[in-house]
């Protein structure tokens, strides 16, 4: 039997492919931050190939993907973007360039996330139990996922709503779960993680003491590719629970 003190209090929810969907492909998205991104540079004015400068975009995010997944530390979108202005003249854009550029690289992708039908009920149900309820993402741009956290209705559920582009700090870096538990008062071993990446969230979760629920994804959702850890055998990464669906969950809590 559970003892009264490993009930749980408190779940960490991720965000993409856990309580949302990408109603596209990885291929189409970037194919269309591509080119909405240099129609906004050639509405500029600017003596720089829209083209040029948008795929110069991609292999930079790419670089920095590659370099947050060694260090666990966030590359942004604005520093990103920023490297790709200097790249281009252009050493110190304002701040409303910069961010005009990078909500049009983002604009498709951002439509394209829906909530999974499921979420919502179970984020009421969650808290209906008086669960505590949170989120941490790894993402580059933190305005854009706190948009898609108001736009898909889970604000009034999520307390914190956090992600690795607003503290620095990427999963599965346990230090990334830190602020949710302060600002809850909870010690790590009441709380489950739940997420669709068993190299960022359940290993996150092993390492920071907490329990953890793998949500299974399709192959192809990560736009990163595989973030495993080579330090660390995939063997290893053991969630405590998997799921297919998110529904799955409210069940999957009370045995856990």
């Amino acid at each position: 039997m559970r003892k009264a003190d490993m009930s749980v209090q408190g779940v960490i929810f991720d965000l993409g492919h856990t309580l949302m969907y990408l109603d596209s492909t990885w291929p189409a998205v970037f194919q269309h931050g591509v080119a909405d991104l240099a129609a906004f540079v050639a509405r500029q004015g600017l003596a720089v190939d829209g083209q040029a400068f948008a795929r110069t975009l991609l292999d930079r995010r790419a670089e920095g993907f590659a370099q947050a997944r060694q260090t666990k530390r966030e590359v942004t979108a604005e520093a990103s973007m920023r490297w790709t202005f200097s790249h281009f003249g252009l050493a110190d854009p304002g701040a409303a360039l910069v961010t005009g550029a990078i909500d049009a690289f983002f604009a498709y992708e951002e439509d394209r996330w829906l909530a999974f039908p499921e979420a919502l009920p179970v984020l009421r149900e969650l808290a209906r139990r008086g669960l505590r309820l949170g989120m941490f993402s790894n993402a580059t741009h933190d305005p854009f996922i706190q948009n898609l956290v108001d736009r898909l209705g889970f604000r009034p559920w999520l307390n914190p709503a956090l992600s690795s582009a607003g503290t620095g700090i990427r999963k599965p870096d346990p230090a990334a779960f830190a602020p949710i538990l302060a600002a809850w008062g909870l010690p790590p071993e009441p709380v489950v993680v739940v997420g669709d990446t068993l190299d960022a969230d359940i290993l996150g979760a092993q390492r920071a003491g907490m329990r953890s629920v793998w949500v299974h994804s399709r192959e192809d959702a990560r736009q990163e590719g595989n973030e495993t850890d080579q330090s660390v055998p995939a063997t290893s990464i053991m969630p405590d629970a998997a799921i297919e669906n998110l529904d799955e969950l409210l069940t999957c809590l009370e045995w856990l």
